[in-house]
């Protein structure tokens, strides 16, 4: 029994699909996804399942992991969304666990002629104001006033980093801070 191909169309799991072929079927099949994803003012959409809509929409599928193949057809929606001057569609998708965009996210900052973004938090919030450029172009009702803003999973994973501080005890009579023994140096 011969070996089943790494990316085929469905049904058929034993006919070969060429990779270059399936690139090309799947960048076209992004396009609209991403557009219906930037048409509702927060959206955003993870790699898995931007990956099974894209498998959906053209019936081809692939064996290999996501992280070695869905950057080249996001890479091509980056250069079409240039192309005609659109915001980048491909800031509208983002890791499941975390909400952050890959480091693929600084080949739109090439493209536009900027420099890339090495701090992660930085990154995120130049691809929160390009999501925010994506719902100003295909939402229809976005709010006045609209700003940038992280994904829900990164805005509460920040949030957990950031230790909640309380007032040092101080002393009732005098106001100054207690130390750790509870008795006032000053006042006892």
């Amino acid at each position: 029994m011969g070996r089943e191909p790494g990316t085929w169309r469905e049904p058929d799991r034993h006919t070969a699909v060429p990779f270059p072929r399936a690139l090309e079927e799947w960048t076209a099949a992004a396009i609209p996804v991403l557009e219906k994803v930037a048409s509702r003012y927060g959206g955003y959409i993870t790699y898995k399942d931007l990956a099974e809509r894209l498998f959906e929409a053209t019936g081809v599928r692939t064996q290999m992991r996501l992280s070695n193949w869905i950057g080249k057809p996001l890479g091509a929606v980056l250069w079409y969304c240039r192309e005609r001057d659109l915001p980048g569609l491909s800031s509208l998708v983002v890791h499941s666990g975390d909400g952050m965009v890959g480091e693929g996210f600084n080949e739109f900052l090439r493209t536009k002629g900027r420099e890339p973004v090495e701090d992660p938090v930085r990154l995120e919030w130049v691809a929160a104001e390009e999501r925010l450029n994506c719902y100003r172009h295909y939402c229809p009702d976005i709010p006045v006033g609209a700003q940038p803003m992280l994904t829900r999973e990164l805005a509460e994973k920040l949030e957990r980093r950031v230790p909640a501080s309380s007032p040092a005890p101080s002393c009732p009579t005098c106001g100054m801070q207690l130390p750790v023994t509870g008795q006032c140096d000053y006042c006892a």
